[in-house]
């Protein structure tokens, strides 16, 4: 009888842990996706020159209107086997807002860009997406 309780209390504990495992290597991911969406949203508000007044066929790569994807942006290798467990894909999507001023009767428009940064994976099975946005104005 005690040696079966014991048997119960130790697949309990074993199915506990794994859980727990499960969640923090999930959580631990999605830190990472966060971080990749991160950087790119940096190097976007930060690329100069953004100045289309002077020089409009000189804008940084990262501000150009449209989508960019990005494969195996991030990879997870597993600490214990060193196998490649998780890859993700980066999506950078850049438009302008087409927001304008209007001062003194002079409409001039603000040059204003959207980026939204989408990084998806997939692990055990079930897709997730990070996603973040940013503008950036000129900087003239």
């Amino acid at each position: 009888m005690a040696l079966a309780v014991l048997g119960t209390m130790g697949a309990g504990c074993y199915v506990g842990f794994n859980s727990l495992n499960t969640y923090a290597v999930s959580s631990r991911l999605y830190s990472e996706a966060q971080t990749c969406a991160q950087n790119q949203i940096d190097l976007i508000l930060s690329k100069e020159p953004f100045d289309l007044s002077s020089n409009p066929q000189k804008i940084p790569s990262v501000l150009a209107l449209g989508t960019t994807t990005t494969p195996n942006v991030f990879v997870y290798n597993d600490p214990v086997s060193g196998n490649v467990t998780v890859t993700g894909t980066m999506a950078t999507t850049v438009t302008d807002t087409g927001s304008t001023m209007n001062f003194t009767g002079v409409n001039t428009n603000l040059n204003v860009r959207r980026a939204t940064v989408t990084v998806s994976y997939t692990y055990r099975n079930k897709n997730y997406a990070v996603s973040m946005d940013t503008m950036r104005t000129a900087d003239q």
